[in-house]
């Protein structure tokens, strides 16, 4: 599914309520299947404006259009991995996972097969009984993922999921994002503050710059995949977006003393 962003402006009240601008007027196409990431310094807006294109939030001015239907809050063709883990703590890994395929009416067979496949693929062989409580972080985020993947969505919006994983599972992962997203079909929004990441997993990366957050540049990532990190050209891209980040955060302190 394609993802139009038109306009979009967005502001909160700080504790003074004083009007804060956190987006301002940001305009973009995310093409179907395509794998777009949004990097820029920390608390620009990139995470608030993919809970406006999830449904979660509203944008004061602007709109966000599926496939050329404007969205007016959460839909089935979208789902979020977010930063924290939002499990359930009174249900099993297993139940957890499977939640929104019972919730689906989905029969017994194709749910045990669904959530053994997702659990063999995010490395959780053995905890099916566990509890949250039972959990490290990077487990957690782990099941989180594949909860989301379960579902098969159109439309597959992430927030930092890899940043509480330790590098092997990451790049492991990663490298499944990759295969599911070829072979599913989906439309992927990614907000990272890796740019090795963003480079690995993208079509295109979104510089923003600091808060009100405006796109800075576009980055195309022109390698095929799979994707080696040792790439000439890889580690051009990724100090590309390095400095492109770099340079809007020395830009903004230099405005700031």
């Amino acid at each position: 599914m394609a993802i139009k962003v038109q306009n979009i402006t967005k502001s909160f009240r700080n504790e003074e309520m004083e009007r804060l601008s956190i987006l301002q007027n940001i305009s973009f196409q995310i093409e179907n299947q395509e794998f777009v990431s949004f990097v820029g310094p920390s608390g620009c807006g990139k995470s608030t404006l993919l809970r406006i294109i999830a449904g979660f939030l509203n944008a004061d001015e602007g709109a966000v259009e599926i496939d050329g239907k404007k969205i007016e809050g959460p839909g089935k063709d979208r789902l979020m991995v977010f930063q924290d883990y939002v499990l359930f703590p009174w249900k099993s890994v297993w139940n957890n996972i499977a939640l929104g395929l019972k919730l689906g009416k989905n029969n017994k067979e194709y749910i045990h097969n669904k959530v053994a496949w997702a659990i063999e693929m995010v490395g959780l062989n053995g905890f099916e009984k566990s509890y949250p409580h039972q959990l490290s972080g990077g487990m957690k985020q782990r099941v989180a993922i594949a909860r989301a993947l379960v579902m098969e969505p159109k439309i597959l919006l992430m927030d930092e999921p890899f940043g509480a994983l330790d590098s092997f599972t990451r790049m492991r992962l990663q490298d499944e994002l990759v295969r599911m997203c070829d072979k599913k079909e989906f439309t992927t929004c990614l907000v990272t503050h890796d740019c090795e990441e963003a480079v690995y997993l993208s079509d295109r990366i979104l510089v923003f710059t600091d808060s009100p957050a405006q796109i800075r540049d576009v980055v195309c990532v022109d390698l095929p995949r799979p994707r080696k990190r040792t790439d000439p050209r890889f580690i051009e891209l990724k100090d590309e977006v390095q400095e492109l980040v770099m340079e809007t955060w020395k830009n903004e302190k230099e405005r700031l003393s």
